[in-house]
C-alpha cells in the first residue's frame, strides 16, 4: 500500500522528463481516444438531443470534479497559492467550459468549443508536460489526460445539441475567446512568474523554442487561425452527419409506424 501511495499519489522526486511517445504516453493517449470515439459513436447511434444533454451534463460535472481534485492535491502538498489554479489555455477552459455547459449559456458555445477541442486534442497527441514531473503513470497525469479527453468530448457533444456552426461563417467568436484567455495568461504569467500559454518563453515546443517572446507569436497566430478554420469545418461536417442520421432515424420510425397501422 505504501508503494502505491509513494509511486502513484504523492509528488515524485524525479528528473523532469516529458516522456513523449513513451509507453505511458501511447497507452494513456490510446485510452483517451477510445473513450472519445466510444462516446461519439454512442451519440451517433442515439442521435437524440436529450441523450446528448445528459452526456454534456455528466462530462461537465466530471470536469469540475477533476479540476477541484487537481487544485486540492496541489494545495495539500504545496500549500495554497494562485499557482495551484493555473491560468494556461487548458486549465482556463476546464474552469470556463463546465460553467457554460451547466448553466446552458448556449450563446457562449462558439467562443470556447473550438478552443477546447484544439487544446484537448493537442495534448492527447503531444502531452509535453503531462508526465513531466510524475515519472509516468501517476494520479495527476491520469487526471490531466482525462480532463483533456473531456475537452474533446464536451465540444463534440455540443455539436449534437447546438447547430451554431451551421450558421457561423467565420471564426471571430473563438478568436475573441482566445484573446480573452491569452490576456488572462499574459497578466498572470507576469504576476506569478509562471509560463502560462507560452507568455514568457516557448521551451519544449519544436521550432518555437528557438525564438524569444513575443516573436514566436508571429508563427503561432496564423497557425491558430488555420487550425480554428479546420476544426470549424470538422464540426460542420459532424453536424451534417448528425442531420443525415436524424433523417434516417425519422424515416425508420415512420416506416415502423406505418407497419403498425
Amino acid at each position: 500500500m505504501n508503494n502505491f501511495y509513494d509511486n502513484f499519489i504523492k509528488p515524485q522526486n524525479v528528473e523532469p522528463d516529458s516522456m513523449l511517445f513513451s509507453t505511458e504516453h501511447i497507452v494513456m493517449s490510446s485510452l483517451c481516444i477510445v473513450f472519445i470515439v466510444t462516446i461519439f459513436l454512442l451519440q451517433m447511434k442515439h442521435c437524440d438531443v436529450n441523450f446528448s444533454k445528459k452526456i454534456l451534463k455528466s462530462t461537465s460535472i466530471l470536469m469540475v470534479i477533476l479540476e477541484i481534485f487537481r487544485i486540492s492535491w496541489s494545495t495539500i502538498y504545496y500549500g495554497f497559492s494562485l499557482k495551484n489554479i493555473r491560468f494556461d489555455w487548458c486549465n482556463q477552459i476546464c474552469l470556463i467550459l463546465p460553467y457554460i455547459a451547466l448553466t446552458k449559456k448556449e450563446k457562449l458555445y462558439p467562443y470556447v468549443d473550438l478552443l477546447a477541442f484544439i487544446g484537448g486534442a493537442g495534448v492527447i497527441i503531444y502531452p509535453a508536460w503531462v508526465f513531466y514531473d510524475y515519472a509516468g503513470i501517476h494520479i495527476m497525469a491520469v487526471q490531466s489526460m482525462i480532463s483533456h479527453a473531456l475537452m474533446v468530448i464536451i465540444p463534440i457533444t455540443i455539436v449534437f445539441i447546438s447547430d451554431h456552426w451551421e450558421k457561423e461563417n467565420n471564426i471571430k467568436k473563438p478568436f475573441v475567446g482566445f484573446i480573452i484567455i491569452a490576456t488572462v495568461a499574459f497578466n498572470m504569467s507576469r504576476l506569478l512568474n509562471v509560463n502560462y500559454l507560452i507568455m514568457l518563453k516557448a521551451d519544449g515546443i519544436p521550432l518555437l523554442r528557438h525564438f524569444i517572446f513575443p516573436w514566436y507569436w508571429i508563427i503561432v497566430i496564423p497557425l491558430l487561425i488555420f487550425i480554428l478554420n479546420k476544426v470549424k469545418m470538422l464540426f460542420q461536417g459532424i453536424r451534417i452527419k448528425i442531420n443525415q442520421r436524424q433523417e434516417e432515424i425519422y424515416l425508420v420510425d415512420n416506416e415502423d409506424n406505418k407497419a403498425i397501422i
